[in-house]
């Protein structure tokens, strides 16, 4: 199992992420019984310019509810060269194993449907 914050469980966010956030500008979103919401700030000045999304999951289950915060950095030069990004994770309510657990099936099951999807599209035939 993955720890919150380490880079597998960053890895498999981000796939979870990618594969079910409804469009780029989307702020809310369910998945999978779990409330996601997401927040961008960001701030330009001449020599640099800043984003940051925050990402909020809440998950409202009897006895084991909990909430994880996820923050994305980018910070760019004044001619929009990348100068840094960062991505953590932090655990804000409930229980740590719970949140941990969610974030390996989900991404364990969509990388399993992608999987099986791709199994089942024809194959190309040359004509």
């Amino acid at each position: 199992m993955t720890r919150i914050g380490d880079r597998g469980f960053l890895f498999a966010w981000q796939t979870i992420r990618a594969a079910t956030q409804p469009s780029s500008d989307a702020t809310t979103w369910q998945v999978a019984g779990v409330r996601w919401s997401r927040h961008r700030y960001s701030q330009t000045a001449p020599g640099h310019a800043v984003s940051i999304e925050v990402h909020r999951l809440d998950y409202a289950g009897r006895g084991d509810a909990w909430s994880l915060m996820v923050v994305a950095e980018h910070w760019w030069d004044g001619q929009h060269k990348p100068l840094r990004n960062n991505l953590w994770a932090t655990h804000v309510s409930g229980p740590r194993q719970r949140v941990a657990e969610w974030i390996d099936n989900e991404a364990r099951t969509l990388d399993t449907s992608r999987r099986g999807s791709a199994l089942a599209e024809p194959a190309l035939r040359p004509t």
